[in-house]
């Protein structure tokens, strides 16, 4: 697979202009690591598009959400929206979006037990990205400043890459299972960094 098209470009212009910045690292930065992560395990072009894209929907509101939609599916098609669909987190009303942290992970979890290939694809690509940033903030800053650089602490977030892992390790049939290597590798480190216990 190539790691550019047309449509690639296109998804990352689309984001650029969709989605909006979170923690100071725009929704840009994240889509285009997460597609050079898909791009080095060998993705198809859609899933790729749906792993550039669906970092855009998930950072939108739920009132605007509906209506990017809409236009990621006129201008990118059913598959790469359905495979969006497939990973994200049912939008709540206003009143609920204040949910616990362990709650929402848990949800996704569950969501995970169920998810498609190419969802299965996605989810690590964007947490491998996540978890590198993460480490690589820690190795430059030192463990003392994790409480600034991650929404959780230490052992929320060793506690959260090791049951991804888990719950990716349970799809027996999942063709990137290689993924996984890559990601416990990341999530070893984090801890070692950490100097803490599972």
């Amino acid at each position: 697979m190539a790691a550019y098209s047309d449509r690639i470009a296109h998804a990352l212009a689309f984001t650029a202009k969709h989605a909006p910045h979170r923690g100071g690292s725009s929704a840009v930065v994240r889509a285009a690591s997460t597609a050079i992560i898909l791009s080095r395990y060998e993705c198809d072009e859609p899933t790729i598009v749906a792993g550039i894209l669906f970092l855009a929907v998930e950072d939108t509101l739920p009132p605007e959400r509906g209506a990017l939609e809409r236009k990621i599916h006129d201008k990118f098609g059913s598959i790469v929206m359905a495979v969006i669909s497939d990973l994200l987190e049912p939008a709540a009303p206003a009143q609920l979006r204040e949910r616990a942290w362990e709650a929402c992970r848990r949800e996704q979890l569950a969501r995970l037990a169920l998810a498609e290939p190419r969802a299965l694809d996605i989810w690590a690509a964007a947490e491998i990205h996540q978890c590198g940033t993460l480490l690589a903030d820690l190795r430059r800053l030192g463990a003392e400043y994790f409480p600034t650089i991650s929404a959780v602490n230490a052992r929320q977030a060793l506690w959260w890459y090791r049951a991804l892992a888990e719950g990716l390790a349970a799809h027996e049939a999942w063709p990137r299972r290689a993924m996984l290597d890559e990601l416990n590798g990341l999530r070893h480190a984090l801890q070692a960094e950490l100097d803490l216990d599972a």
